[in-house]
């Protein structure tokens, strides 16, 4: 039993990380965006994308400045 926990606190850690790392704002635009476009909503699709590209950007540069450090 103590092994399953341990698996399941490791995923679970790797999962917070990655969203606090990669920005889930990012993600849920682009998917929101893709809907909204099968959805022939286009305008609204436009504005999820400008998100989704804006916060890539933003996490694009941190990596690059961490480089740089």
């Amino acid at each position: 039993m103590s092994k399953v926990k341990y698996v399941i606190l490791k995923v679970y850690n790797i999962c917070k990380n990655w969203v606090v790392d990669y920005n889930i704002k990012g993600v849920i635009s682009l998917l929101l965006g893709l809907l909204l476009w099968l959805l022939s909503q286009k305008i609204l699709a436009g504005i999820a994308f400008g998100v989704f590209f804006t916060e890539n950007w933003v996490t694009f540069k941190k990596w690059v400045l961490s480089k740089f450090k």
